[in-house]
Order: C-alpha cells, then sequence, then structure tokens
C-alpha cells in the first residue's frame, strides 16, 4: 500500500497465527487522520488447474473501496473530495481505503424507539431514482416529504459497494462499504440520524445470497482460465458453490453451511448494526439460502428445506443480540409451511420474522376497473396462517409493474368514464390506499406510488417503455421536475395517503380483526377490536367503487347509529345509519371509510400544519406552500430574521433571490399554531 510505496519486501508477508487460520501484519509510523489505501497480494504456491497463482484484491472486510471502475465517473458534488486511485504505481483493480483516527460521527440519536411492527408502513427508496442528484443529500433534503406522508420506515435498497454506478445494487460485490456513488458513509449516517430525529425507522436491503465477480472472496478462490483476473468459484473455495443449490442463480452462489460464510455474514449484520444504528434488514431472495437443490429445479427450491430454516433462524438470532427490537424482513414469497417457521419464531418474546407479501394482480384488476382476479385478501396476515402480524404486504415494489402505469395501458373505457386517461386513473388510487394500506399489520409503499407514479418498470433511459431489456435502467424525474406536489390530482393521493397512514399507525383498531369481502369491483373491508369500549373507536367500515359507474353498495354496518366519515378529521362529517342493509352510493373511483366513533388522532388544525410542504427544497429562486399560510418569517441560523411574507395564498411563489447559499429557518403560522421548516438556498 502507500506505507511502503506499493513495494512490498519480506516484513510485508502476513504471518500465520498458529493457534487458528487467521493471517495478520501490524503496520507501524501511520498518522492518525491521514488516509492510505492497500491491497492483499494473495498467492498460492501449487495452484489447482485454471486456478491463478497470485490475486491482486482489495480487503474483503472493506468499509471504503476505491475503484478505477467506477470512481472515475462519481460526480464532484456527489462525493467531495473523493480520495486518489493510485493510478501511479500501476495497480489495478480496487484498493481499500484506510484512515487511522478518524473523529466520529456524532449521532443526536443514541437510542431509538422503533415503531411497532404492526403499524410500519414502510416507504422502499431505491437512492438513484428518487431524485436527480442520486445521492444521499438529496433524502435529507427531502425529510419533510417522508415526514408529510405519515410513513414511519423507509426501506434503502442496496446501499454497499456494487459493480458499476447506476445500479439497483443487488450486484454486490462489498457489504461492508457504503457505495461512493450515492455520496460518503457521513452522509448516509446524517439520513439515518435525521429519520430517527423525526421518528422514521431505516431499514437496509442486504444481498447475501451472491456476490459478483470483483468480490476478493471470489477472486481468491476461482477459476481463471484466460488469466484475465476474472472467474468463477473454484472447487477449492470455502464461501461459494461452483453451481448454485437452488434455482434463483444469480452471480457467484454463497454456500451457507460454511462457517466462513456465516461469519462474514455475521460481520456485515455487526457492522450495520452498531456503525450506522440501522433499525432492520431486508434480507434478499432467500430461497438461496438452502444447499439441497439443484438450479433449475423449482419443485426442491421452493418446498420445505431445513437448512434453509435453520440457517436463517441463526441470522435472526443473532441480529436480535445486537439490537433486540430489530427487523428481520425474509423476500422468500414462498410456501406457508416455510414461512411459518419465521413468521412464528420467538413470537412469545415480541419478535418472530415479517415475511414479503406480494398482492399485485388483484390491485391491478381494481385501478383497471375489472373485476375477475380482483381478490385483495391475500395482503391480510391471517391469509397465511401466521400467529403473529408478520406478512408485509404490498402491492408495488421495485420488482412489481406500476398500478398505474396498468390502468393507463389496459384500463376499462365505457361511455365517457376512461381509465386510460391520466386524471381518470390518478383519481382511483386514493382508493387504492385504503383497501391495502388500512389493514392490519405491516404494509410497503413502492416510491412515489402515493404521486401516482405511472412510468413502467421497464422504462428506459430515453423514457421509451421496453420489457425486459430497460428494467434496471435509471428512470425519469418527472415528480420533482414538474413539480407533482403542486399537481391538484396527484397532490391529492399524497394527502390521502397520508391520513390513511395516520389512521393505521394511531388508532388501535388498525391492529385489531379484520375482514375481507372482495373480487368484486366493490370490495368491503372490516376491522374490530372487541377490546377497545365502544365510546372509543372500535370498528371500522371501508368500502370502495372500482367500477367505471356508480354503485349502491350495502356496507352491513355492525350495528345502527352514527357512523364517522374517518377521512375527515375533524370529525364533523357523520352518516346515520337506521338499518343495517342501508346502500350507500359511491361515484367511479370513490371510497368511504366509517368508524363508530370520531378519530382523535390530529384535530384540522393540527392536520393540515403537519401536512404542510414547502418546495421546491433545496431552492435557487422561490419557495411554495400547498397551503394558504397567515404569516411566513426566515431566518439565518443565527436566528436573525431576513424576510417576511404574510398572507400567503397556496401556489404563491415566495422570493430568496436575495438570500445568500446556506441553510435557513422558515417559521410558519396558521391557525394560531406555529411550525418551522429547513430551507437549503443553493
Amino acid at each position: 500500500g502507500d506505507f511502503n510505496f506499493w513495494s512490498p519486501t519480506s516484513e510485508h508477508a502476513m504471518k500465520k497465527d498458529s493457534n487458528s487460520e487467521r493471517f495478520w501484519v501490524e503496520i507501524e509510523g501511520l498518522e492518525p487522520g491521514e488516509t492510505y489505501t492497500y491491497q492483499y497480494w494473495v498467492s498460492d504456491l501449487s495452484p489447482i488447474d485454471e486456478s491463478p497463482s497470485i490475486v491482486k484484491t482489495a480487503d474483503p472486510f472493506s468499509t471504503m473501496v476505491l475503484s478505477p471502475f467506477d470512481d472515475p465517473w462519481i460526480p464532484e458534488n456527489s462525493y467531495p473530495n473523493l480520495p486518489e486511485y493510485p493510478y501511479d504505481f500501476g495497480i489495478e483493480r480496487e484498493v481499500t481505503v484506510l484512515k487511522t483516527g478518524q473523529d466520529q460521527y456524532n449521532w443526536q440519536v443514541d437510542d431509538f424507539d422503533k415503531p411497532k411492527e404492526e403499524d410500519l408502513i414502510i416507504y422502499e427508496v431505491l437512492v438513484r431514482d428518487f431524485d436527480a442528484d442520486r445521492t444521499f443529500q438529496n433524502l435529507i433534503d427531502k425529510i419533510d416529504y417522508f415526514k408529510d406522508l405519515n410513513i414511519n420506515a423507509i426501506e434503502l435498497m442496496p446501499v454497499m459497494e456494487y459493480e458499476g454506478n447506476e445500479s439497483w445494487g443487488y450486484n454486490t460485490a462489498f457489504h461492508m462499504a457504503v457505495d461512493k456513488f450515492y455520496g460518503p458513509e457521513e452522509k448516509l449516517k446524517e439520513f439515518i440520524d435525521l429519520c430517527h430525529q423525526n421518528g422514521i425507522a431505516v431499514i437496509f436491503d442486504l444481498v447475501m445470497n451472491h456476490v459478483m465477480g470483483r468480490s476478493p472472496m471470489n477472486r481468491m478462490w476461482m477459476n481463471d482460465s484466460d488469466g484475465n483476473g476474472w472467474g468463477e468459484p473454484s472447487e477449492e473455495s470455502p464461501y461459494f458453490n461452483e453451481i448454485a443449490t437452488h434455482s434463483y442463480g444469480l452471480g457467484n452462489d454463497f454456500n451457507h453451511q460454511s462457517s466462513y460464510t456465516q461469519y462474514y455474514t455475521q460481520r456485515v449484520v455487526k457492522h450495520w448494526i452498531e456503525e450506522f444504528k440501522i433499525d432492520g434488514i431486508r434480507w434478499d431472495l432467500t430461497k438461496g439460502f438452502t444447499q439441497n437443490c439443484n438450479a433449475g429445479d423449482d419443485g426442491c427450491t421452493n418446498a420445505y428445506q431445513q437448512d434453509r430454516v435453520d440457517i436463517l433462524k441463526s441470522y435472526a438470532d443473532y441480529s436480535w443480540s445486537l439490537d433486540p427490537d430489530h427487523y428481520v424482513i425474509f423476500e422468500h414469497l414462498g410456501g406457508a409451511d416455510e414461512e411459518q417457521q419465521w413468521a412464528n419464531y420467538r413470537l412469545n418474546e415480541g419478535k418472530g420474522i415479517m415475511l414479503w407479501g406480494k398482492t399485485n394482480t388483484p390491485y391491478y384488476q381494481l385501478a383497471m376497473g375489472y373485476g375477475s382476479d380482483s381478490n385483495f385478501s391475500g395482503i391480510g396476515h391471517e391469509s397465511r396462517e401466521f400467529q403473529g402480524k408478520r406478512l408485509l404486504g404490498y402491492f408495488e415494489s421495485h420488482d412489481e409493474e406500476r398500478v398505474m402505469y396498468k390502468a393507463l395501458q389496459f384500463g376499462n373505457n365505457w361511455d365517457g368514464y376512461n381509465i386510460q386517461e391520466l386524471n381518470t386513473a390518478l383519481s382511483r388510487m386514493s382508493a387504492i390506499g385504503a383497501i391495502s394500506l388500512t389493514i392490519p399489520g405491516p404494509k410497503m409503499i413502492w416510491h412515489f406510488s402515493d404521486l401516482g407514479m405511472e412510468n413502467s418498470l421497464f422504462t428506459c433511459y430515453d423514457g421509451s417503455v421496453d420489457e425486459p431489456d430497460c428494467k434496471l435502467d435509471t428512470k425519469p424525474q418527472p415528480q420533482w421536475a414538474d413539480n407533482w406536489l403542486s399537481n391538484e390530482n396527484r397532490r391529492e393521493i399524497y394527502d390521502n395517503w397520508s391520513r390513511i397512514i395516520d389512521l393505521k399507525i394511531n388508532e388501535d383498531v388498525f391492529e385489531g380483526n379484520y375482514s375481507i369481502t372482495s373480487g368484486s369491483l366493490t370490495p368491503i373491508v372490516y376491522l374490530w377490536d372487541d377490546s377497545i369500549s365502544s365510546s372509543e373507536l372500535k370498528n371500522v367500515v371501508i368500502l370502495a367503487n372500482f367500477d367505471v359507474v356508480d354503485q349502491s353498495i350495502t356496507p352491513y354496518f355492525p350495528y345502527t347509529g352514527t357512523w364517522f366519515d374517518l377521512m375527515d378529521s375533524n370529525g364533523e362529517t357523520t352518516l346515520n345509519v337506521s338499518s343495517t342493509t342501508d346502500q350507500i352510493n359511491l361515484q367511479p373511483g370513490e371510497f368511504k371509510i366509517f368508524g363508530n366513533q370520531a378519530s382523535t388522532t390530529l384535530s384540522q388544525i393540527d392536520y393540515n400544519i403537519h401536512n404542510l410542504t414547502m418546495y421546491p427544497n433545496p431552492s435557487y429562486e422561490f419557495i411554495i406552500f400547498n397551503k394558504n399560510i397567515e404569516l411566513v418569517k426566515i431566518y439565518d441560523i443565527t436566528g436573525k430574521e431576513l424576510l417576511e411574507y404574510t398572507d400567503v395564498s397556496d401556489g404563491q411563489q415566495l422570493s430568496i433571490q436575495n438570500l445568500d447559499s446556506g441553510y435557513y429557518i422558515v417559521k410558519v403560522e396558521t391557525d394560531n399554531v406555529i411550525t418551522t421548516k429547513a430551507l437549503i438556498k443553493k
């Protein structure tokens, strides 16, 4: 490395510990705070056929690597002052960055109180496609967007060092290093800390089924018949299978029965929990954690495999040993027998493992206005016979086509009501949220579904659609470029989902029992909790009309009397039910959420101020609010007042052109309630 000018002598040869399989070397004379780079040069005096005699590689446990393949294309604004790769010494492939005496991040929240699993509303985010700069700073700048939506968890698709720059991240190469394309690790910590300050948990998507070819653990034991420095795992590999032992092989397949793999996996988990204070892990492709099957054998892979059950339980145990309240989520999408083993695991201790529960087809059908295949009861945890509410239900994720895209392409068109027209399709998305997010158990939203994102999963770089070739392409950013929050039809979805999520998280009845009547265009959801007093919200009835004509629906209320429209946070809109067979007429795309009592989660004044949005932020010239505001004051970080605006209208542009670039505090007063927001002037 730098410390020996990349010319190692015998004193830099690592020593073998006589009591273990470990190698070690001590490097002296390093200056604290100075950045160094190094590699391992690993030799085999008697290599097997097609295996190289020497491999030069970065440290498998690197927390930062420099790459000649990726780094030259990382913008300066994404990673300022990125350390230089040691090109002058003729080095090739990744090198590890080492810095002793680093300043520790000053966490503002040391012990985050995680939301209950039953209440989780997780917002899945791909940093690359969240905003145009594709950085952690983009997420920091948009914290109000998450907060105002009322979500209480964010799941980041893989942010570990992967091959290339613009990627989904599932081609991981270094599991303990933050990918530099998104910014420095300090920015990731700042984002996590900021989320915790706002009551939002952070979950990482972790890929431990496989690695790609740049991984040091692959390259140290590989077949390299053409001598180009790349290859597949050899028969000697202590980490990988030569051929995947399941039918979902990707990259180089980990052998999770290997003690080496188990140790490495635990080191990775420990790093992210202890160093980054993450609240949970979503384990990608857990079906691949068996050694019992063959590539292409779907029957075996999808059947119950005891070795897979045991090793995944052990990883959950290890996570809980570090953080007793750690969220453990498996992307298994498998048989109920095996999933029950995890969902009910250590449930009597308040734990249990959450399982991804894909339920996209019924919601496609409802959005498009077709009744066939529209039974969405599978989104509820009771559909899997789990003892605990551990099914993480969703109708969209990074792997599923957008509901809005389906509606616009294939929606019903009858007698002037055309679902393939944008605003008509958008008007149906609020109801989609009402019959999905409310059902007991954790739920997930794929980013910008809450604004009616209609870009296909297969949208290409140029905006065209090509299935399947463009699935992984970087997507356009219309949600910010076209200011969707100011679009009345899109904003209605966001505001309605915000209210629905608020009810879901804060009213106990949404953790109770439920019954779903679906399979038609007029579904009904019943929620109840008999342990709650009748003077409180203990019964909820949700109904929606996904037809293309108005429908008179019989909700079959559990009892007569006054029922409250829970979407009215004032509690003033009521319905007098004189008979349980009374009908309610709903227009196409309309929904209702009724409760036996009004919700006490937020008053209308609190709700208005809570859902106040200021945009754009960061901004060059002006800011806009989405509501009428009585008074706006802007202060610098010393508390000095710089600007004041009164009687501000919804959508009015407030000039900030005369402010210098930097951070400012915006104080907003309306209805005798004061709130503050952070502003970044570019």
